[in-house]
């Protein structure tokens, strides 16, 4: 009996020799994982306010003959798997793989690898794996990210041009001879809001139209052949108020969003006076329309006149 007394005796020092020693380390560790969850959180103070200072106030309620570190600890670690819950999973990976590696260096040191050798280096080589996989699976989680905001910040910059352009197709055709006519008058019109008359006409233009509309009048890019298309204009008032684009210049397609308008045989007259007058500005070519987004028209082809 005394010799079993003195063994459950040796039983209970060894693990208050263990309670004591792990104590304060797990007290630090709750401490860094609940500092590093709330970084990852984003900063939120309600796990703080609740699962903290309400932790606090029941380890102090219930647990008077426990030691004042696990008193701590135990919020700490409240708080640190509550703001967990704010972040990505993957980040649960991450740190339980820190933790874990931490862990098996410390035995490790402490051992030198002379006992559970195996099971240290498993757990190392474990704790590394999780550490990588999480850490693979967020960069590609935030790629992700951020390719869909991409996505969504093109769709609503879409969106916003697809409300500025002309919302049928004579309009389009004013508005680029609007802009022709600005610009051999010295292109004041669109200096006044910031921007200029080329910019404002290739604006009409995806980029394959304007590739194409640059390489019809042998220009470098669509403002160079603008410029040489405005440099054409010989009287810029009638070139704009004597306007006319014939209805059967115009021809939807079948899908009822891609129109062709013959803007080679473009009209200037005037309603009161039908006397054919010389052109005062050039033929623009033959432009192939499209709606976007059920609202207005941007040239999408280009071809020149015959």
């Amino acid at each position: 009996m005394a010799e079993a007394g003195e063994r459950a005796a040796a039983r209970e020092r060894r693990r208050a020799a263990i309670e004591r020693g792990v104590r304060y380390p797990a007290l630090g560790l709750a401490l860094f994982l609940a500092l590093a969850a709330w970084w990852l959180s984003g900063w939120q103070m309600w796990p703080w306010l609740f699962g903290g200072v309400g932790g606090m106030v029941v380890m102090l309620l219930l647990g008077r003959g426990v030691p004042l570190a696990w008193r701590l600890t135990v919020p700490l670690l409240v708080v640190a798997v509550w703001l967990l819950t704010y972040v990505d999973p993957w980040w649960w990976v991450v740190v339980a793989g820190v933790i874990l590696f931490a862990a098996a260096m410390v035995a490790a040191v402490h051992l030198r690898l002379r006992t559970r050798r195996p099971q240290t280096l498993g757990a190392l080589a474990l704790g590394l794996a999780m550490v990588t996989a999480g850490s693979v699976m967020l960069a590609v989680n935030a790629a992700e990210e951020t390719r869909q905001t991409q996505d969504e910040l093109n769709a609503a910059h879409a969106e916003a041009v697809a409300r500025i352009l002309p919302r049928t197709p004579n309009a389009l055709v004013w508005n680029l001879v609007v802009r022709l006519s600005d610009q051999a008058t010295g292109g004041r019109q669109a200096a006044a809001s910031g921007t200029s008359a080329a910019a404002d006409f290739c604006f009409h233009f995806s980029p394959q139209a304007a590739d194409a509309f640059a390489a019809a009048r042998g220009a470098v890019d669509c403002p160079g052949a603008f410029l040489a298309l405005a440099a054409e204009v010989t009287n810029p008032h009638d070139y704009v108020t004597r306007l006319s684009v014939p209805g059967s210049a115009v021809r939807f397609e079948p899908d009822h969003v891609t129109s062709v308008v013959d803007a080679c045989h473009l009209t200037f007259g005037s309603i009161f006076d039908d006397t054919p007058t010389a052109a005062p500005g050039p033929q623009l070519g033959e432009l192939t329309l499209r709606q976007q987004h059920g609202q207005g028209h941007l040239v999408i082809g280009y071809r020149p006149c015959p």
